[in-house]
């Protein structure tokens, strides 16, 4: 909450994002004297691992008080176990990134089960900066299958935030359209001068379309000075099917998450150090060439946080390591082998490191500013390659070297002065660079034949380092002239060097090409060393209306417009045909800067219907988005820009129940681009209704996604692979259809 003026004492702990409509500023002030006295926490929980049972009831289970919505970041009350809108988001998808679907702007790039990429007013994947615990994990893999909303279940998320465009410099660097804050639950402490005290919480789900099953539990002890915790989860599912009742292959999944955190009171702040363990054994992806057969990850860090008189420090380290492995899993594999046979087998192996570190400082300056300086240095290496196969004489005897020990360091530094002039007016206006640095090794193919020979002579004859000077400027200005009204307005200079595969994925053969990409389309992606990096320049405004309390109604409204120069785009580099009937075609598709446009508008609001003692309250939410992209230099639409869509719900709370009926509409998705065959989608409609009950303790939800099973097509979802290699590459690729008609049951129980 901000306070109405600056004192001494009081300093921004924590840029803590809001997001209203679409909408950012993060005048989140916290008193740091205070900073000991442990009277919120941001949890959230739900399914278990049956593995951990022994070690996490050991000393009870920690209190799995569920989260009060403030704003978008959700935090709640330790002793007193409440409903959320995350509880009910976490009974629905096993999958992090769909915790913001509801939000105005945020969209659903469709990966796997669990790796869904978020989408921010129509920026994708690493154009956002994706902090998880503090860490700023990057994708170890050459399709994206493990982003960095992948590594933290649902379960375990006790606050999700999402900040569009203009957002502070002290937020992070190298992204252009935006921020996405995920944290895992607060330590629990006790009260000064109580014994230990013993909480925890077990919570399970089933979703009936695909057999979607989860369990979960979280369990902490804890004295007024250390806490220890634990949790774990086990999510699985099985193929989903679609509102025709045909089965959607290679959507299945398992994922299993442990997460260890210690924590200990200072007399000047709280020091936390969370370490865990992933282990994905396989998961489907309908719209690639090939699927995730294992996905190992480990991580450790640790974050201290101090309030003193002059300001508050902040110290952040992380280390995160992944094994990763793809080739043809469950649902492809017999596929491939069914006659004609083709190329059943094809393993690819990465491992990915990304480390780093963050040092901030908030320093008050008189009585109504405070600056904020801040260092930091992310490293991301990675090794991608690809076994041989026996027998093959293309993809052998050498094992086919993509990335050869790829690095991406980041130097950073930045000042930030946020001031208070008078008593409507708070400005934030802030600078950083980063020196970004960027290598690979040499490469070989499979072997050296001309397939490959010519590609490797030509990327092992060039000097790989390249080094970018990045610049961010952000201004924002917030007019509040009373209670029921504000205007932020903001514009944002931001600065994205190319990742690893965009720079340096070097084989222009189909078969290799095909194997780079994100995208979700069936093309084949090459890279190319002489990208520069991409520069946005944002405009931004939101207008903000409310009733006196804040309890009645509410509007948010935030258009947009973002200049992007050196846009990483494609050009046609090649092209596959394959077999007739169907004909269809392909590109190899080059990384080339271009410049770009984007501009649309979000809104969100809610208002109050009804308030009586029989049927309790009622109150009508609505969030609306539009977002239009363009690549300037030759006319196409962008690729995943998400067509207008609307979400309105009626919600009734009424003595422990939350009751709730939910549509959906989606607008025809018609301007698509023809570079990648992007498809084009009808519009849609669906129904979604949930209840909720609260007693005491236990939290139980039932309800049903799209209730009139509706076939729909996605509109960021790409095409459906799957049936293609069914028709041995023979048909047109398909739209990918969306899930059916799903029931959900979920429950939680603390103690």
């Amino acid at each position: 909450m901000r306070p109405d003026r600056f004192s001494r004492e009081s300093a921004v702990s924590e840029a803590c994002c809001r997001i209203s409509g679409d909408k950012f500023l993060y005048y989140n002030y916290s008193l740091l004297k205070n900073m000991n006295k442990s009277t919120e926490y941001l949890i959230k929980f739900r399914p278990l691992s049956a593995l951990l049972i022994a070690l996490a009831t050991s000393p009870s289970l920690v209190l799995a008080a569920e989260a009060q919505s403030i704003e978008i970041v959700v935090s709640a009350k330790s002793e007193k176990p409440k409903t959320s809108p995350l509880s009910s988001k976490k009974v629905k998808s096993s999958d992090t990134a769909a915790l913001l679907s509801d939000e105005a702007g945020v969209s659903l790039q469709t990966g796997g089960g669990v790796s869904s990429l978020p989408v921010v007013n129509g920026m994708a994947d690493e154009r956002l900066l994706i902090c998880v615990d503090c860490m700023q994990i990057t994708s170890a893999c050459a399709n994206h299958m493990n982003p960095p909303l992948s590594y933290i279940p649902p379960s375990s998320v006790g606050s999700i935030s999402v900040n569009a465009g203009v957002t502070p410099v002290s937020m992070g660097g190298d992204n252009i359209g935006g921020t996405v804050v995920v944290e895992s639950a607060s330590p629990v402490f006790a009260e000064n001068g109580k014994k230990l005290i013993q909480n925890g919480s077990f919570s399970s789900y089933y979703r009936s379309n695909n057999h979607a099953r989860g369990v979960s539990i979280t369990s902490s002890v804890a004295s007024s000075k250390l806490s220890f915790g634990v949790t774990a989860s086990h999510d699985r599912a099985d193929d989903y099917v679609d509102g025709n009742g045909k089965k959607v292959t290679s959507t299945y999944y398992a994922s299993n998450n442990l997460g260890l955190t210690l924590a200990a009171k200072t007399d000047t702040g709280v020091l936390t150090v969370k370490a865990g363990h992933q282990s994905i054994p396989g998961q489907g992806f309908v719209n690639q060439w090939m699927d995730m057969v294992d996905n190992d990850a480990s991580y450790v860090n640790a974050i201290y946080k101090a309030g003193y008189g002059w300001g508050s420090l902040e110290a952040k380290g992380y280390y995160q390591n992944t094994w990763h492995k793809m080739d043809s899993g469950d649902d492809k594999l017999p596929v491939a082998l069914r006659p004609p046979v083709s190329m059943p087998y094809m393993p690819m192996d990465t491992r990915g490191i990304s480390w780093g570190y963050t040092l901030k400082t908030d320093m008050l300056v008189g009585q109504n500013s405070i600056v904020r300086v801040g260092n930091e240095f992310h490293r991301f290496t990675l090794d991608d390659w690809w076994p041989p196969v026996a027998g093959s004489m293309m993809m052998s005897p050498n094992a086919f070297v993509n990335i050869n020990n790829g690095r991406k360091d980041r130097y950073a530094l930045f000042a930030e002065w946020e001031a208070k002039i008078g008593d409507n007016v708070t400005t934030i206006l802030g600078v950083r660079n980063e020196q970004v640095r960027m290598n690979v090794g040499n490469v070989q193919g499979y072997n050296n034949t001309a397939t490959y020979s010519t590609d490797v002579a030509a990327f092992n004859a060039h000097d790989h380092s390249r080094n970018d000077s990045n610049w961010d400027v952000t201004a924002i200005a917030r007019y509040q002239p009373s209670s029921t009204e504000s205007y932020e307005f903001g514009y944002a200079r931001k600065t994205r060097s190319p990742n690893l595969y965009e720079r340096y994925a070097w084989s222009k053969s189909w078969m290799c090409s095909g194997m780079i990409g994100w995208s979700g389309d069936g093309n084949g992606y090459v890279g190319n060393q002489n990208l520069r990096p991409e520069i946005a320049h944002t405009f931004s405004v939101t207008g903000q209306w409310n009733d006196k309390n804040k309890s009645s109604w509410q509007l948010n409204v935030t258009p947009y417009f973002t200049y992007v120069h050196d846009y990483i785009d494609v050009e046609l580099a090649g092209g596959k045909t394959f077999s007739a009937p169907g004909n269809e075609v392909r590109n190899i598709l080059l990384f080339t800067n271009h410049k770009a446009e984007l501009y649309g508008i979000n809104l969100a609001g809610s208002v109050g219907v009804w308030n009586t003692e029989r049927f309790g309250n009622g109150k009508i939410h609505g969030v609306l988005g539009y977002v239009h992209g363009i690549d300037v230099d030759n006319g196409n639409s962008l690729y995943h820009m998400m067509p207008l869509n609307m979400k309105l719900s009626l919600e009734q709370n009424l003595s422990g129940w939350t009751n709730t009926i939910e549509a959906q509409l989606v607008a025809r998705k018609s301007e698509t681009d023809p570079l990648r065959f992007e498809p084009k989608t009808d519009g849609y409609v669906l129904v979604n209704l949930s209840t909720a009950y609260q007693y005491r303790n236990m939290h139980i939800e039932v309800g049903v996604t799209n209730l009139l099973d509706k076939f729909y097509s996605l509109p960021l979802g790409g095409i459906n692979y799957d049936n293609f290699l069914d028709s041995k590459k023979t048909e047109r690729f398909d739209p990918l259809a969306g899930q059916g008609r799903s029931f959900t049951i979920g429950l939680t129980q603390t103690f």
